[in-house]
């Protein structure tokens, strides 16, 4: 059987790079079991250089139209076709932001086992059959506080932005990887 595979599904806000930046790259690596592959870069899963610093108002805007594409469909079948490109070995997918909101658009039964939603940017949690679906959201997070009106299973400390470096979802999503790993 091939290695269960963890992966992170985010909106770009570099759409030039795919690469995870530092500090989503560090978490993945701090969180993957290790019986598992970490996928060491973002979507759509194609290997490229790492995201740059990009402003936030520019980032900011980038997100919003990725999370407008899933909210209307129109990143479904991208996102559908980029999960199938990555095969059917055992999976959990870590989502920041409209990431989960990208991860609903393109679904697709078998695509993975576990989902874990930092900072959704949803409405509420999607029921996804078969899928262990965690939300982690941060106290000072306005931004999903505001959008996601289902209780978290978890709170940490900070906002919207320190997802990545907090030491709390760390831990959290070591524990739920844990108990996951086939």
């Amino acid at each position: 059987m091939t290695a269960p595979q963890v992966v992170i599904l985010t909106g770009r806000s570099d759409p030039a790079r795919t690469g995870l930046p530092p500090a989503q790259s560090a978490f993945l690596a701090a969180v993957t079991p290790p019986r598992a592959t970490g996928l060491d870069d973002g979507f759509p899963w194609v290997g490229g250089p790492p995201e740059g610093h990009i402003r936030l108002p520019l980032a900011a805007w980038r997100n919003a139209v990725a999370w407008h594409a899933a909210r209307t469909g129109k990143a479904g079948p991208d996102v559908a076709g980029r999960l199938e490109m990555l095969g059917d070995r055992p999976r959990a997918i870590i989502t920041g932001s409209c990431g989960l909101d990208l991860l609903v658009s393109g679904w697709r039964p078998g695509r993975c086992k576990v989902v874990i939603a930092l900072g959704p940017v949803t409405r509420r949690r999607p029921r996804l059959p078969g899928v262990a679906v965690t939300t982690i959201i941060g106290r000072w997070d306005g931004l999903s506080r505001l959008v996601h009106r289902d209780a978290p299973d978890v709170w940490v400390p900070g906002g919207h932005m320190g997802y990545w470096t907090c030491p709390k979802t760390r831990n959290a999503v070591v524990q739920i990887l844990g108990r996951w790993v086939p």
